[in-house]
């Protein structure tokens, strides 16, 4: 009995050994297949790359000069230091957070404000007609379709005031228009970031159009989205036009979340945004999530040429920071926030 557990001892380590000398000899050839692999990829894999770069130099659109860039920036600044009026805030939708979110009255009291920089959001409706509104504003009052689903004739008695927490501050309002906003820039300083958060074909080609026809979008407006393809298409048939990419917070949204907090592949996605893509395309802006930005990446967008806006700030402190120490463009939903320094009393 004694001598039957030991050899039933022994046995089970001689099988453990063997199970453990099996699992080392597939680690083993695994790593060595992995590097038989990645000897005969990476080769190909940078011969590829380089003829990407090469490709790229023959597709590349040429940006518009810093001059032009920066004159819509510091637009009406002549009483003030044209470099501070840079760091001065861009209110998102108007003030989302002061007044109903891209209505002639945010717009109004923007101005009133002596804040000449404004995000609207642009949007299309299923018969074709170009408005501003976000999907939030439809949201807080209860409505569930998308705005590519609805009719013009929907918004001819939606009041955009009646759900701002703010909306009996203010009178009744429609929703703006894409035509009405063109002709208010007509007779304004404002220069306006214009946001298109849905791309499809009808509001590329409305976009196109206007840009061609009405020298005022050029000089007023500056057209943001998030996908590089679109700014490419329209910047190949209007190269004046003056274009920021807006860089979603995650940009593996549609991988799983284990590996969206992978640093090495969301480095790999920022170069190749800043090195091939914002270069062929054009683009002058780049906004960054606050969460994603810091002085290092700032100076990698500089360096290709692209001007970093970060979104969204409505902390004080924090809009000190990016005023006083890094000296770059923020987006705000409030001017309430606004440090004192910003807004001087005007010179007598």
């Amino acid at each position: 009995m004694y001598f039957a557990t030991i050899f039933k001892v022994c046995k089970m380590l001689y099988q453990l050994f063997w199970f453990l000398a099996t699992c080392c000899t597939f680690v083993v050839n695994t790593l060595w297949l992995c590097c038989n692999f990645a000897s005969v990829g990476i080769p190909w894999l940078m011969l590829l790359l380089f003829l990407v770069c090469i490709g790229s130099k023959f597709v590349k659109l040429k940006s518009p000069t810093d001059e032009v860039v920066l004159s819509m920036l510091s637009k009406n600044e002549k009483q003030r230091d044209a470099n501070e009026a840079l760091y001065w805030p861009i209110v998102n939708r108007g003030g989302a957070f002061d007044a109903p979110e891209n209505s002639l009255a945010a717009i109004n009291q923007c101005v009133a404000q002596r804040c000449q920089k404004i995000l609207l959001d642009l949007g299309i409706t299923s018969d074709g007609k170009a408005i501003i509104l976000h999907k939030s504003t439809l949201e807080k009052a209860n409505v569930n379709e998308s705005m590519q689903k609805l009719n013009f004739n929907f918004f001819d008695n939606f009041n955009i005031s009646e759900h701002h927490p703010l909306g009996q501050l203010f009178q009744p309002e429609k929703v703006l228009t894409f035509e009405k906003l063109l002709k208010l820039l007509e007779s304004s300083e404002v220069t306006v970031f214009l946001l298109a958060s849905q791309i499809n074909s009808t509001l590329l080609e409305i976009v196109r159009e206007t840009a061609a026809k009405r020298p005022i979008f050029t000089k007023r407006i500056i057209f943001c989205c998030s996908s590089p393809l679109a700014i490419y298409q329209l910047r190949q048939h209007c190269p004046d036009l003056v274009c920021g990419l807006w860089m979603e917070r995650s940009c593996f949204t549609i991988l799983p979340r284990y590996l969206n907090t992978s640093t090495i592949l969301l480095s790999i996605v920022g170069a190749i945004y800043r090195n091939i893509i914002a270069p062929v395309i054009g683009v002058s802006l780049v906004f960054i999530h606050k969460d994603e930005f810091n002085a290092q990446i700032s100076t990698l967008w500089k360096n290709v040429g692209v001007r970093p806006i970060v979104y969204t700030i409505n902390s004080p402190n924090e809009k000190r920071y990016f005023q006083q120490v890094t000296k770059t463009l923020y987006l705000t939903d409030s001017l309430r926030s606004e440090p004192q320094l910003i807004f001087k009393p005007k010179r007598k």
